[in-house]
């Protein structure tokens, strides 16, 4: 199977860059094979750890220099070099996949311990092809989504001689939702992105835990992200002084959002791990992607019911000896994640009591980690001694 990924957009200030760091954390976690590529000809040196950055081809300031272009200009520029040159992209990309499955995956089961004092060492698995994730990182110009065409180009580049099955991410910022101004065009904007790239796309508000510490929703978040009956919206842009003469406008633009039907969000906190991976699971469905490493996992018919920071259960009380493989989470069905009442009831509506609640968690968290660390010292005492007592029989 060929390799998947993301297309990461969305407009400066949307957290591309965070979320991209913050995926590849996430994924190193779960222990599933991620590469990053950085596509931003104005970040030569983005501050996650890529595996390819176009930097290596063009630079915003190499088009500036060399073309008299002004930023905007250059950053088009440089699309367009990379478009002209998608060649190198491509043979960059086979060599960054190849060394990544060369590098391969260390078996970590508890049977399979390394024996330090027998001077072993754990047997590596080599990555395959469809077990590799790639994510690009791209510029935060918004026209380069909405109606400049070599972006698009590129990815149907990678999709038709390598074989790439791509999901647009695009990220905004979730603040926008509080002004029905601004709400309004992050719509259009979305959906001008999803009819300009023609891909499996995800909507995605983030920075969702900062939500309730900037005002106060006029409506619940559901309504927002399921973007529910628009016509309620329209008297607040009439009470605004910006909107309120175009009402006409107002009511055709919503309108039209609701008549294409396509448009919907996700919602992303990047520090909270069941929000990131309640979007990977939706990124995954899109794509039709299963990753391989879950095939051999048990099957699971139930899904754990959503803990209340009120509840008093023990969510270690699962692990007792030995934890399940990392992986195993992301084969839960997407009822066990967040649901949008949830996400409103843990950042907007009681933001100080999950807080606690969460820093609870951490140090159960932190005991548990502790006790297996003691653990795998017993063990490997147990393993000095028997040796030990081997060579002096013999």
């Amino acid at each position: 199977m060929p390799p998947v990924g993301q297309v990461v957009i969305g407009p400066p200030g949307s957290g591309k860059t965070t979320y991209v760091w913050g995926l590849y954390q996430f994924f190193t976690a779960l222990r599933r094979p991620i590469l990053l590529v950085n596509l931003d000809p104005a970040s030569a040196s983005p501050p996650y750890p890529h595996s390819l950055s176009i930097a290596s081809l063009i630079t915003l300031n190499d088009a500036m220099d060399a073309h008299g272009l002004g930023p905007n200009g250059a950053m088009l520029y440089c699309l367009e070099y990379l478009e002209a040159n998608v060649e190198w992209l491509e043979e960059e990309l086979e060599k960054a996949m190849r060394k990544l499955e060369e590098e391969g995956d260390v078996f970590e089961e508890e049977e399979e311990e390394v024996d330090e004092v027998d001077g072993g060492k754990r047997e590596r698995r080599k990555w395959q092809r469809d077990e590799v994730y790639v994510v690009f990182d791209t510029p935060g110009q918004v026209e380069l989504s909405t109606n400049h065409g070599s972006l698009k180009r590129i990815i149907e580049a990678l999709q038709k001689r390598m074989g790439f099955r791509l999901a647009a991410v695009h990220l905004m910022d979730s603040t926008h939702i509080l002004d029905a101004s601004k709400y309004v065009s992050v719509l259009l904007l979305a959906l001008r992105t999803m009819l300009q790239l023609e891909l499996p796309h995800i909507n995605v508000l983030s920075k969702i835990d900062l939500l309730g510490q900037t005002g106060d929703l006029p409506f619940n978040l559901d309504y927002y992200t399921e973007v529910q009956d628009l016509s309620y919206l329209l008297p607040l842009l009439e009470r605004d002084q910006r909107t309120k003469r175009f009402s006409e406008l107002n009511r055709v633009v919503c309108e039209i959002v609701e008549e294409f039907g396509l448009v919907g969000f996700e919602t992303l906190a990047v520090e909270d791990k069941e929000s990131m991976l309640r979007l990977v699971q939706v990124i995954d469905q899109a794509l039709g992607y299963v990753p391989p490493s879950l095939s051999s996992l048990p099957s699971s018919t139930t899904s754990a019911p959503h803990s209340h920071p009120h509840s008093h259960s023990d969510p270690h009380t699962a692990h007792h000896h030995s934890a399940p493989h990392p992986a195993f989470s992301q084969s839960q069905p997407l009822s066990s994640a967040l649901h949008t009442s949830t996400i409103q009831e843990k950042w907007v509506d009681y933001p100080k009591e999950y807080e606690k609640f969460e820093r609870d968690q951490w140090e159960k968290e932190g005991e548990w980690a502790a006790d297996r660390a003691n653990e795998r010292e017993k063990r490997k005492a147990v393993r000095e001694a028997q040796k030990e007592r081997g060579v002096m029989e013999t």
